[in-house]
């Protein structure tokens, strides 16, 4: 199950590519997936990354919760950001077409390794607790759907196409990683929980506050955040 859980986490990206290609309301979908991933990783940080670190009563923890978040800092610097400020007309131009296939490439790279580690701490997660392995996925599967609308843009090159079929099986080629050690001791789930919590509070704070902020009046926003909600709530009576 918890091998399951790392592939359906990286399904996500192919089912943000999927959806993209078809749904005329591009811009809505990704701003309600935006708001809904937000309250989901809320949940997962205070109803269960915090109070198993809390259980694990090891100050340490806190090192390595700065480490995840410091990880994803350097991810992000790999990651270009494209904001879609172009001059007019300049979609048309094939300078702008290759700088955009440039970009998914180098994007997908950098997610290819983000989303490897995350599979790893999912799998580690959801062995020993499945509930919160879950709430990780959807948490983890959400942020990941607006990156497929993102790379939807720029994936019909080969190159593009082979790179992300890796990425949609990262989490879980992760989650083998873990599994082909067998079991692992607390000090090792601790320090990939500690690892997983800094990196999903760089995650809230750093890409999906701005996001939700700057959309704050959408009502594509509050439905994302109340579906978030409800999410919680079934997952929570599971």
């Amino acid at each position: 199950m918890a091998l399951l859980l790392t592939l359906i986490s990286g399904l996500f990206f192919l089912i943000g590519i999927i959806v993209y290609k078809f749904i005329k309301h591009k811009k809505e979908l990704t701003i309600g997936a935006m708001g809904c991933a937000f309250v989901v990783i809320i949940g997962l940080i205070a109803l269960d990354l915090i109070p198993e670190l809390i259980e694990i009563k090891k100050w340490y923890s806190i090192i390595f919760v700065v480490i995840g978040l410091v990880f994803l800092v350097l991810i992000d610097k790999l990651i270009p950001h494209h904001h879609h400020n172009h001059k007019e007309n300049d979609e048309d131009t094939h300078e702008h077409q290759e700088h955009l296939e440039h970009i998914g490439f180098i994007t997908i790279l950098a997610l290819l390794l983000h989303n490897m580690v995350e599979g790893m701490a999912l799998y580690s997660v959801s062995v020993n607790n499945l509930e919160s392995g879950i709430l990780m996925c959807l948490g983890i599967g959400l942020h990941n759907l607006p990156f497929g609308f993102q790379i939807a843009n720029y994936s019909n090159k080969t190159s593009n196409k082979l790179a992300t079929l890796l990425l949609v099986v990262s989490g879980l080629i992760g989650g083998l990683i873990i599994y082909s050690f067998g079991s692992i001791s607390e000090f090792v789930t601790g320090i990939i929980i500690a690892l997983t919590l800094g990196m999903i509070l760089y995650i809230l704070f750093f890409e999906l506050l701005q996001e939700v902020w700057n959309n704050i009046k959408h009502n594509a926003t509050f439905c994302g955040i109340i579906i978030g909600i409800l999410i919680l709530v079934l997952i929570n009576l599971i």
